[in-house]
C-alpha cells in the first residue's frame, strides 16, 4: 500500500533553449486532428554523458505542404544528412527511411518560442537547426566481443 504525497511530486522543467546531443527515438508518420499529414520525429536528450535535461524528450514536426501533399524535401534531407546517412542512400519508402533513422544520433538546437493559434497563444520548443553528433556513440554495453566472435 502507498498513499498520494503531492509534497513529493516533481515539476518537469521545461527544456531551454540550447543546443543537445540527441538520438531518434521515434521516426512516423502521423496526422492532427484536423488531418494534417507530419512526420513525428521524437528525440532523446542523451544521457549517456553530462549535459542538461538528460533524457528528456524534443518533439519535431515535418508537416507536408497543402498544395501537393508532399514532405519538404529540403527538410527530410536536412535530417538525413544530421542523422549521419551517407549522401546516395536509397530507399524503397518513406517508411524505410523513417526506419533507419531509429537510434541515430544528431545535435539540435532548439528555441522556445510563443506561437498564436485561434486567439490562443501556446509556447513552443522549435528545433532551429540539425547538424552531425560531435559525440561518437557508446557501442552496446550488452554486446560482448569474445575469441569466438573475432574473424581472424
Amino acid at each position: 500500500m502507498f498513499t498520494i504525497d503531492y509534497s513529493k511530486a516533481q515539476e518537469f522543467a521545461s527544456i531551454k533553449d540550447g543546443t543537445y546531443e540527441v538520438s531518434i527515438d521515434k521516426a512516423a508518420q502521423d496526422a492532427t486532428k484536423g488531418g494534417a499529414d507530419f512526420l513525428n520525429i521524437q528525440f532523446r536528450i542523451r544521457k549517456e554523458f553530462q549535459q542538461d535535461f538528460q533524457n528528456n524528450i524534443i518533439f519535431h514536426r515535418i508537416f507536408a505542404k497543402k498544395e501537393d501533399g508532399k514532405y519538404p524535401a529540403g527538410a527530410i534531407m536536412t535530417l538525413a544528412k544530421a542523422a549521419g546517412i551517407p549522401d546516395g542512400t536509397q530507399y524503397k519508402d518513406l517508411d524505410d527511411y523513417l526506419g533507419q533513422l531509429l537510434g541515430k544520433c544528431l545535435k539540435v538546437t532548439v528555441k522556445n518560442e510563443k506561437s498564436e493559434y485561434q486567439g490562443k497563444t501556446y509556447e513552443n520548443l522549435n528545433v532551429k537547426r540539425m547538424e552531425k553528433s560531435d559525440i561518437v556513440p557508446l557501442a552496446d554495453p550488452t554486446l560482448a566481443v569474445t575469441e569466438d566472435s573475432l574473424p581472424f
